[in-house]
């Protein structure tokens, strides 16, 4: 990483120094990016939430997991949820239907999943938000966001490709960071869910849910 090289001095009211880099024997004015919500990008820490890959259900609308902000005061950005197929079990897999929506109520029952931080430095998580894998109640769906299919069949081309890439990406690309989006933004007492939408058991799949909070 190379850090700025200089400064120089600008003076409206009672001035302020500002980070200059040599470059050819010019100074160059150094910038930081904001975000489209005026944070400074990678200013805000980040946790993830890893839902290992679990078996799918054989139950027509099953809920795999939830993520819902109870906090009467902070902001949650979602910046990123990959699906992750598993392609190292073996299964007679067929294409399966699924569905992110949002949610007006947390989920109850299923297993909390403890989000890790990407810099142990920053401040735990606030206790209010909370995710789990396969919640038994609760979770009230509201708005629809995206439907989409996939295969779990481990051999398959695409399935295989999605995989190797890292996972599928939910968050629609308008709204990633790297587009300049603000992520899938949820205010107090609202959440996500993802539903198996198709009545199988045959596959498993696994999630990686990136999110800020201000």
């Amino acid at each position: 990483m190379t850090l700025a090289g200089d400064s120089i001095l600008v003076t409206p009211g009672s001035g302020a120094t500002v980070a200059t880099h040599t470059v050819a024997s010019k100074e160059h004015q150094v910038v930081m990016v904001a975000d489209a919500a005026g944070h400074i990008l990678g200013s805000k820490p980040e946790y993830i939430y890893l839902i290992p890959s679990q078996v799918h259900v054989a139950a027509a609308n099953a809920v795999h997991w939830d993520l819902f902000n109870a906090d009467a005061t902070v902001v949650v950005r979602v910046l990123s949820i990959l699906q992750i197929p598993n392609i190292t079990t073996a299964v007679t897999g067929i294409v399966f239907d699924w569905l992110l929506e949002r949610t007006t109520a947390v989920g109850t029952g299923g297993s909390t999943i403890t989000a890790w931080q990407a810099d142990l430095n920053d401040p735990a998580l606030d206790a209010d938000i909370t995710c789990r894998s396969k919640p038994t109640g609760g979770a009230t769906a509201s708005t629809d966001l995206r439907n989409y299919s996939l295969s779990s069949e481990e051999t398959n081309t695409g399935t295989i490709i999605i995989a190797s890439q890292g996972g599928l990406e939910l968050v629609p690309r308008p709204l990633l960071a790297g587009e300049g989006g603000e992520g899938i933004v949820l205010r107090q007492n609202q959440g996500l869910r993802c539903v198996q939408v198709t009545n199988s058991a045959a596959g498993n799949t696994g999630w990686l849910i990136t999110i800020t909070v201000e």
